[in-house]
Order: structure tokens, then C-alpha cells, then sequence
């Protein structure tokens, strides 16, 4: 379930930039402070977007069947679905904290991310 997690928090990550991913929420928010020109006060509330939602995945027990289930009988399909979702969830949050000016980047490097999915979605048809 972490590795979902980890997906899930990649969301701001350039796709261009294909470093490890940040393994905690205040890393991957320090992240996009640096690359989004965050305020201290944006960046503690993306944090806590950030780890709230790996709360509440890690205490999801029907989410965790699912995904157990998924990987099981090898639905990649249903799991890439499934983590855009999230991180379009994620991202609509996050959305809501940055300026206009934030808003362009921030959607570009999103766009990046889910284009990568979409295309590992193509490839498993």
C-alpha cells in the first residue's frame, strides 16, 4: 500500500525530472515549494494535504482489498485508473491552495504525470 501512496504523492514531480520519488508528504511539499515558488504557509498546507491523504489511504481497509485484489489478478489496468483518480483528487486540493500564477505550472507537471499513466495504459491493451 505504500508504493500507492507514493504514486499518489508524486503528483507535483515533473515527469521530465524522473528523480526517486520523495518518501513523506513534507518532502514531496518541499518539493513543489522549491518548483511552484510556494509560501511557507502554502507549503505547511500542501503538507498537510499531503499526509492527510496517506492517512487516510494507509487506514482504508476496503481501498487496501481493492488494490490487493487489483494486484492479485494483475488488473493493471484498474490499478492506473485507480491511482489517477487519487491523484486527481489530490491535485484539486492542492489546486486550491496556489495562486493563478501557480496554478499553470503546477497543472503542466500534473498533465506530465497522468500522460505517463495514460500511456502505461495503452501499452497494457
Amino acid at each position: 500500500m505504500k508504493w500507492i501512496t507514493t504514486l499518489i504523492l508524486i503528483v507535483g514531480i515533473a515527469a521530465n525530472s524522473f528523480a526517486q520519488a520523495p518518501k513523506t508528504p513534507a518532502e514531496e511539499a518541499k518539493k513543489l515549494q522549491v518548483e511552484l515558488k510556494l509560501t511557507d504557509l502554502q507549503t505547511t498546507k500542501i503538507t498537510t494535504i499531503l499526509q492527510q491523504t496517506e492517512s487516510k489511504q494507509a487506514n482504508d481497509k476496503a481501498e487496501q482489498a481493492k488494490m490487493k485484489s487489483w494486484q492479485t489478478t494483475h488488473n493493471t489496468k484498474a490499478i492506473l485508473n485507480y491511482l489517477i483518480e487519487q491523484m486527481n483528487a489530490v491535485a484539486r486540493k492542492v489546486e486550491a491552495v496556489l495562486t493563478a500564477e501557480q496554478k499553470k505550472p503546477f497543472q503542466e507537471m500534473l498533465n506530465k504525470r497522468l500522460d505517463a499513466f495514460r500511456k502505461i495504459m495503452a501499452s497494457q491493451q
